[in-house]
């Protein structure tokens, strides 16, 4: 369970045929993530034929946090590394943000055509568009699909797959401007940890 939900953001819908990188929607879409600060709605995850609920909030750079209604996991990020945290366990695991395609999302300055994002195919359908992207120098370790709304422009859901082929679909709603978060809103209380990183200054 643990290693679903690290794959889950380390390798961070509508069915498309995609086709060719359209720039429009490219800049559409970059100039949407960099005007956001914070979002807060809930989400639907499915995977592995189960859906999970729960609570989605985010606030860049570098900030995230998933709540689940009915299991005792957390997802949180800080702004340096990214923490699972199962309280059933008493234990949380640590892997550094700056190594997850996920964080894509909460960068302090998102560049979709000129830094080590690469969007390689785009979709333009009725009334929603979507964007296919992966790192440069880690195609092998999956990619994600970021689908946005068109009329405004919003993040709608996204869908992440790994490098064994095992997907992830998150279906957003509700989302909401939100940038009022509490000082520890995005920390966690460390009981006993399994594994920790140095840490990263990349979101800072």
């Amino acid at each position: 369970m643990k290693k679903f939900f690290i794959a889950f953001f380390a390798l961070l819908f509508n069915s498309f045929a995609y086709a060719a990188v359209d720039e429009t929607l490219v800049n559409s879409a970059e100039k949407y993530l960099n005007s956001i600060t914070g979002l807060t709605g809930g989400f639907v995850q499915t995977a592995n034929g189960k859906s999970e609920q729960g609570v989605f909030s985010m606030l860049r750079p570098g900030r995230v946090r998933l709540d689940y209604d009915n299991m005792p996991i957390q997802l949180i990020s800080d702004g340096k590394d990214l923490y699972f945290f199962d309280s059933s366990l008493d234990q949380i695991t640590t892997v550094p943000l700056t190594s997850t395609p996920a964080g894509i999302l909460i960068r302090k300055n998102i560049d979709l055509k000129n830094a080590d994002i690469n969007v390689y195919e785009t979709q333009n359908g009725k009334s929603t568009f979507a964007l296919k992207m992966n790192l440069r120098g880690q195609e092998g370790l999956g990619n994600m699909t970021v689908v946005f709304d068109k009329k405004p422009v919003k993040l709608n859901s996204w869908t992440v797959v790994d490098a064994t082929g095992a997907t992830t679909d998150v279906a957003f709603n509700d989302l909401k401007t939100k940038t009022n978060f509490g000082k520890d809103f995005f920390q966690i209380q460390r009981h006993k940890t399994v594994s920790t990183s140095g840490g990263d200054s990349f979101y800072d």
